[in-house]
């Protein structure tokens, strides 16, 4: 014979009931709480896929094979040699320069440069504070936004040129916008960088 409901745990059958509606109602706010994850996840599904794997590199620092290219770069700039040596070397179609107002003679001479080899050059995006990554982001991203509308598919972030937070905002820009991020090393005769010893480096080739 089963026991009462008022003979279990010495609980009154009232008392079971309610218990019995807040589980019903923990079970729609949970059914709730889930489909609206969905659709968030459904509508941010770049942001999520970001969150998801934030802070894992399982692709660093690996050699391009050598016919390596990059349909659009997006460059920090500080002097002119690195990014034009790039240019020649890459050829890619499209680029866009960070520069800060140090910086913006050279940003100029590298997109003279560009436009000689016959790459099209996006307007230069000057930042007031080099020393902002979070500015340096938003420029960066506002770059490659613009190479995206355009529809260059293997974009590249090259941060060897400008200031440390320059080059932290842009890779941020770039993991964001899942585009690799390149570096230059080179070896330097004084001040003066030795471009016979120069090579392209991928720090992080996310797709």
């Amino acid at each position: 014979m089963e026991p009462q409901l008022d003979q279990l745990f010495g609980l009154s059958e009232q008392a079971w009931l309610s218990i019995d509606q807040v589980a019903t109602l923990l079970g729609m706010l949970t059914s709730i709480l889930a489909l609206v994850a969905l659709l968030l996840g459904a509508l941010n599904r770049d942001r999520l896929r970001a969150w998801l794997t934030r802070n894992r590199f399982p692709q660093v620092g690996q050699h391009p094979a050598p016919d390596a290219r990059w349909d659009a770069i997006v460059f920090t700039v500080s002097r002119r040699e690195v990014p034009c040596w790039v240019l020649e070397t890459l050829k890619p179609k499209l680029i866009g320069l960070v520069v800060t107002a140090a910086s913006r003679a050279a940003g100029e001479e590298i997109a003279k440069s560009a436009e000689d080899l016959g790459i099209h050059v996006l307007p230069l995006e000057e930042m007031a504070d080099p020393d902002d990554p979070a500015e340096a982001q938003i420029k960066t991203r506002r770059l490659l936004e613009d190479v995206a509308a355009r529809g260059m598919e293997r974009v590249g972030v090259d941060v060897t040129g400008g200031k440390v937070p320059m080059s932290l905002g842009a890779f941020m820009a770039a993991e964001e916008a899942l585009a690799d991020t390149l570096y230059v090393t080179v070896e330097y005769d004084k001040s003066t960088p030795r471009m016979n010893t120069a090579k392209v480096l991928p720090i992080r080739q996310p797709r």
